[in-house]
């Protein structure tokens, strides 16, 4: 039990000089949660959708194929995610569940009338990833120099979004391009709770806790260039290539620590802190196509990261870790990675209804991973024309994978984490 007050201090000391790696490793600020996109169409076809998008979330996917837009629309989303982490050490097993609902995006597409061929404006803001996360963990720990119940509980709710303005136009008769200016915000709340129970009343002590938070809010600025080909009236190819975007991060944190004895007395003990960095994220370019014929629609799509081209612009927030050193592990961790998108859409003969299937594929950035751990993703969607001018869509995404914790202490030393996710995306469109 010493060892243990030791280990608190210890980690107590560490907490308050670089408290922001408890909740994830910075450059990693880039590649947690998931990029679903915007648009229920669009993530029911799993995201495919540089070769099609003719709606507002094209600002997002392609900026180009705003230019298929023939009327002005306001567009708005909503996004629903349950979440469940089945963690397992030993063959104990402990389940926890989260939850959430929050708006996706907002925004309008104008079409400038013209002459011959077409000139589109854009503006919204677009939840574009969640770092939404669950876990939970309970055991007994039988170590001699512990032999108390030891339970962990982790949260994270946050999200990396944009306002978007954009613009499409026709260079010619087949070919279109566009440009977004992306204006980053974010921000993320991560909370760690440990607790300890002395229930055999072996020590002075009844019951610890620790609490660590840290927000972290985000702001930047990037660009988006898109390219729309149309092959014929049946098959189209795409291109886009997102910059470099640059965060400027501040973190706040803080740590709370509370030990209840048995004789009811209660220490507490508090700190916090404050840190600013700089990161930049890879390029992104996609490339992609699409092909429509009598109803049905199959699209697909590659997106290439080189996730080693992260550097921070500052000197990180690492103790004893200089930046040159930082993105030098950069550099030995990450590896380049094709997330791979698949879609198909069938109209229904004599209706306006369309039902859609996707496939998503996530591989891990870093060098470590195989195939295995890519995190695959599996979509369905239905579009509803309510009226001429009102469209309905919704998307159904589930995914299944497996996560191996490190550990949490000296005792409890590799944790399986078995996450299902599943979310349910609304659209609603207007047009005149």
């Amino acid at each position: 039990m010493f060892q243990t007050m030791l280990n608190r201090a210890f980690m107590t000391a560490i907490l308050m000089v670089t408290a922001s790696t408890l909740g994830m490793t910075q450059e990693d600020i880039f590649r947690n949660g998931t990029e679903f996109g915007i648009g229920a169409r669009a993530i029911g076809l799993g995201g495919a959708y540089v070769a099609v998008g003719d709606d507002y979330s094209a600002s997002y996917w392609n900026p180009a194929a705003l230019a298929l837009i023939r009327r002005f629309e306001v567009s708005g989303g909503m996004t629903h995610l349950i979440r469940e982490n089945g963690a397992s050490f030993g063959g104990q097993v402990t389940n926890d569940q989260f939850s959430i609902t929050r708006l996706k995006a907002l925004g309008f597409a104008y079409p400038v009338p013209t002459y011959r061929g077409s000139l589109v404006f854009s503006f919204g803001y677009n939840r574009i990833k969640e770092y939404d996360a669950n876990f939970a963990f309970n055991t007994f720990n039988p170590l001699p120099e512990d032999s108390v119940q030891q339970g962990w509980r982790e949260r994270e709710e946050g999200s990396l979004n944009n306002w978007t303005i954009a613009g499409a136009v026709d260079l010619s008769p087949r070919l279109s391009a566009g440009v977004g200016l992306n204006i980053w915000t974010g921000r993320d709340t991560y909370q760690f709770t440990e607790k300890e129970v002395d229930n055999l009343d072996i020590y002075t002590f009844d019951r610890y806790r620790r609490d660590n938070l840290v927000e972290s809010d985000v702001n930047g600025v990037n660009f988006t260039f898109g390219a729309l080909y149309r092959v014929n009236s049946f098959i189209r190819l795409a291109a886009t290539m997102s910059t470099p975007v640059t965060l400027t991060v501040n973190e706040n944190w803080s740590t709370a620590e509370e030990t209840t004895f048995d004789d009811f007395s209660v220490d507490r003990a508090e700190d916090s802190g404050v840190f600013e960095y700089k990161i930049r994220s890879p390029f992104k370019f996609v490339v992609g196509g699409s092909m429509n014929l009598m109803g049905l629609l199959l699209s697909g799509q590659f997106e290439f990261v080189d996730w080693t081209q992260i550097r921070y612009e500052s000197e990180p927030p690492i103790e004893g870790l200089t930046r040159a050193e930082a993105n030098d592990n950069i550099v030995e961790r990450y590896r380049l990675v094709r997330r791979t998108r698949l879609g198909a859409e069938l109209t229904l003969p004599g209706s306006a209804t369309q039902i859609r299937a996707g496939y998503f594929r996530d591989p891990l950035p870093y060098k470590w991973a195989t195939d295995r751990d890519d995190r695959i993703y599996y979509s369905l969607g239905i579009g509803l024309l309510l009226d001429k001018q009102v469209k309905l869509d919704v998307a159904y995404v589930l995914g299944k994978w497996e996560e191996i914790n490190s550990g949490l202490n000296n005792y409890v030393t590799r944790v399986s984490e078995n996450i299902t996710q599943s979310k349910v995306f609304a659209t609603l469109s207007f047009r005149l």
